[in-house]
């Protein structure tokens, strides 16, 4: 049976997946290079991070919206998750308050869970191709929220009343004011209209229906990387952090 399920694994998926995982810790550490540890040496690398960093956030979230539709536990995975985010919540704001992560991208991804999980049954009905057009279209029209816009990008926008940026708690799903801060904000609009168009994208993924290419194994260091994502995530912000202390606390001065 376990052999049957391997064979079955969309490995082209996990490599992606790990591959944007990698991406992304690559991107933290630069960040923690030139604002926590304030080395400008590294702006330049953090801006190409910047620059690259939209199509690995993009793939990243449409895989995990189609690996819950392969998941039979979304509510279980999506309730440990909401547990992990807030915990980072309460640490960051503990520890490092100048960097708080009010709802960064694991809240995201266990709410979207979560709402998968309770929407399912509504969800089994739609056509997955009506859905992926629908949650484009709403990723779109709610893609420049957090700016205070809506609609059509740079075409035909609506701004979002003041009197909701003002109200300050509606930041999980991205109406905020000039002066909120998170230093990881996935906010549920747009992110979680990407996640469930990714959903959709899943059920052809739970029929058997990819290319028979996305499923041998090609990099396997990507591919264990892809299937544990939530823990090298969880992971890799402590241990990037602890090098990059012992590097500018003790090992630069010493040599310098």
């Amino acid at each position: 049976m376990e052999r049957a399920l391997e064979k079955s694994r969309i490995h082209l998926i996990d490599e992606i997946r790990g591959f944007c995982i990698l991406a992304m810790i690559l991107h933290h550490a630069a960040y923690d290079v030139v604002g926590v540890f304030g080395d400008r040496n590294g702006l330049p690398f953090l801006q190409f991070c910047e620059a690259v960093r939209l199509p690995f956030v993009f793939a990243f979230i449409l895989i995990s919206g189609i690996a819950c539709r392969l998941s039979h536990s979304n509510a279980l995975r999506g309730g440990k998750l909401a547990v992990i985010a807030l915990l980072l919540t309460a640490f960051t704001a503990i520890f490092m308050p100048e960097q708080i992560i009010l709802f960064g991208i694991l809240h995201m991804l266990a709410a979207g869970m979560l709402l998968f999980a309770l929407l399912r049954r509504v969800l089994d009905k739609i056509p997955p191709f009506a859905g992926i057009a629908v949650c484009l279209a709403l990723f779109v029209l709610t893609y420049r929220i957090t700016q205070g816009y809506v609609g059509i990008p740079y075409l035909l926008e609506i701004p979002v009343p003041e009197s909701l940026t003002q109200l300050g708690w509606l930041f999980p799903l991205g109406i905020v004011s000039d002066h909120f801060y998170s230093s990881d904000y996935f906010p549920l609009f747009p992110w979680l209209f990407l996640f469930l168009l990714g959903s959709f994208i899943g059920v052809w993924a739970k029929a058997g229906k990819f290319p028979k290419w996305m499923y041998p194994t090609r990099v396997p260091f990507l591919s264990f990387v892809g299937k544990y994502t939530l823990w090298v995530y969880i992971a890799h912000q402590p241990v990037v952090y602890g090098i990059l202390f012992v590097f500018y606390q003790w090992i630069l001065p010493a040599v310098s």
